[in-house]
Formats: C-alpha cells, sequence, structure tokens
C-alpha cells in the first residue's frame, strides 16, 4: 500500500516539511544524504556497522549506510523514529516508462507497525492504531 502525504519532520532542532510515501512494501523509513543536507543542513549522521542494500520501486539498488533519530509529526500526531541514509536515493525515477518525481522521505513498514499506524488507500489516510503522543 503506497499514501503520500506531507509531514513534518525535527532533526537536531532543525524542522522542515517533507513529501513523504507512507510504503508498507517498505523495509526502511529512509531518505537520502542530498535530501538531509538540503532540508537541514549539517547534523550528526551515525554509520551502520555494516551496509545494507534496498531497492526503488523501480528496482535500482541503493545502500543504505546512515541514520538519523527524527521527531516525524503526522497531521496531529508525533513519532520518534530512525531514518536510515542513502546516497542512492534519487530524485526523480523512472517508472513504466514515465518519469516521476520521488518523495522526500519513505516512511516504511516497521514505522508503520512500531507506530500502530495503518494506511487507508480509499481516502489517502494515515490510520491511528496505537498509542501515538499528539
Amino acid at each position: 500500500m503506497l499514501v503520500l502525504k506531507d509531514v513534518e519532520v525535527t532533526i537536531e532542532g532543525k524542522t522542515s516539511r517533507l513529501r513523504a510515501l507512507f510504503n508498507s512494501g517498505s523495509s526502511f523509513t529512509i531518505m537520502g544524504y542530498e535530501i538531509l543536507g538540503e532540508r537541514f543542513g549539517e547534523v550528526k549522521v551515525r554509520k551502520l556497522p555494516e551496509t545494507v542494500e534496498a531497492f526503488l520501486l523501480n528496482g535500482q539498488k541503493m545502500i543504505i549506510d546512515g541514520y538519523v533519530d527524527a521527531e516525524i509529526r503526522i497531521e496531529e500526531y508525533r513519532i520518534y523514529d530512525r531514518i536510515y541514509l542513502s546516497k542512492g536515493v534519487v530524485k526523480e525515477i523512472i517508472l513504466k516508462g514515465e518519469r516521476k518525481p520521488m518523495p522526500e522521505l519513505i516512511i516504511g513498514a516497521p514505522t508503520l507497525e512500531t507506530w500502530g499506524l495503518e494506511l487507508d488507500l480509499k481516502t489517502g489516510e494515515v490510520i491511528s492504531r496505537g498509542t501515538l503522543i499528539l
């Protein structure tokens, strides 16, 4: 399931509004280093002990090698989660022969499950079924 929504992300006291793709098929909540730098400037990136391979919707491989911890506001809800980072996250992809802009943040299944969030494909809403901070 996929839902696009604007969210507010705060990293080390710096806040930015990002276009997020809620993707229950994604194993990670992820952002590109380029977006991180453009939207949040200098922040401390923690490196993973080992790199991890992942794939975009179009099958393009990317390497995840770092992360930041963030506060993410989804409508009136506030959650705290880890955002993994990759240099391989591009600003647009070609999907079924068409250029499509990539969201600035992909919110994956572990974040959805941890915070009790569900996606309503009919309305495009994110629904809370768990305990979120208001």
